[in-house]
């Protein structure tokens, strides 16, 4: 093997190793915002896959890797990151504004 090959088959679990921990730290962190911020959500699979309602909206949230996609509409919406999906549920889901009580 040359060099890189070496380089990488040394890398590679490192790197695989620090996106597992990224991956369970933003399942943690997304889970504790969403609950500070009083949005009702059902946790599967040991919360890699949460589902968020507010008022009549229903979204999907993968906190891992930060997807969500909204449910019931003929397009569905996705996006990434639970502060955007606090910002879409603010905008369309009844959620009310984090400045407003």
């Amino acid at each position: 093997m040359g060099d890189m090959g070496e380089f990488w088959a040394d890398v590679k679990p490192a790197l695989k190793q620090r996106s597992q921990e990224k991956r369970a730290s933003n399942r943690a962190s997304s889970a504790q915002i969403l609950a500070e911020r009083g949005v009702q959500f059902t946790s599967k699979n040991g919360g890699a896959h949460l589902i968020v309602t507010a008022s009549d909206h229903t979204v999907d949230f993968w906190p891992g890797t930060g997807k969500w996609m909204t449910r019931g509409f003929r397009f569905a919406v996705v996006g990434r990151g639970v502060r955007r999906l606090l910002e879409h549920l603010e905008q369309h889901g009844g959620l009310p504004k984090k400045d407003q009580p």
